[in-house]
């Protein structure tokens, strides 16, 4: 029974190799369609309808079915004529690019501003655009009165809250085997680099076994 079902199984694998390499051998012959995208830049505005309707053409002769327009500005620009941004020019070659590509069957996108990012611009002031929080610190010894400024983390830099606490003790100590003892069950290739305060630095842990690590502080 064993040697008839390894016998179906060896079959079934044939018939399926067979048939892939089947399929792999016609669709290399006739590619089936597939989606091929372009980033589309319209450069400082050097546009005009006759140019979008022959690039789409060119685009479809071969093979291109989606392109993502990107109004793209940079400045000095010495080049041909220039189609201001949002301007009824812009609007009517726009129209004229999205009417002709749709007759061809490709797919258009536009980002959604115009820049190298794509999402922004030099209208865009700093205290409009996106933000992280980020902070700086000052460490002083009390007690005391103090008026001091406080260093800026970056050159644009919005004050949000100034933050004062009693900092830990020790909150600035770096275990290692000179102020703690610290165990390591089983023993790891490299353990000091566990705790030698670099973040480059580190130390292999082997694949399915469990790794306890004991670190006991030095009393002072």
């Amino acid at each position: 029974m064993k040697k008839i079902l390894n016998t179906v199984i060896f079959v079934l694998l044939c018939s399926y190799c067979w048939a892939q390499g089947t399929q792999l051998e016609k669709e290399f012959k006739t590619p089936p369609k597939i989606q091929t995208g372009v980033y589309w830049y319209w450069m400082c505005g050097n546009i005009s309808k006759e140019g979008v309707i022959a690039d789409l053409k060119a685009m479809k002769k071969v093979g291109i079915n989606r392109a993502f327009i990107g109004n793209n500005y940079f400045d000095p620009y010495k080049g041909g004529r220039t189609v201001r941004l949002m301007s009824d020019e812009w609007w009517d070659i726009t129209h004229t690019a999205l009417k002709t590509a749709s007759e061809l069957d490709i797919e258009i996108g536009i980002f959604n501003s115009p820049g190298w990012t794509q999402a922004g611009g030099p209208w865009v002031k700093p205290s409009q655009a996106m933000r992280y929080l980020t902070s700086s610190e000052m460490r002083i010894k009390g007690p005391a009165t103090i008026s001091t400024q406080l260093e800026k983390p970056i050159a644009e830099f919005q004050d949000v809250k100034v933050i004062a606490y009693p900092a830990p003790k020790n909150d600035l100590l770096t275990l290692n085997k000179s102020n703690s003892r610290i165990k390591i069950s089983p023993d790891l290739v490299n353990s000091d680099r566990l705790f030698d305060g670099d973040n480059f630095t580190g130390a292999g842990m082997p694949q399915n076994v469990d790794v306890t690590v004991d670190i006991i502080a030095n009393k002072e």
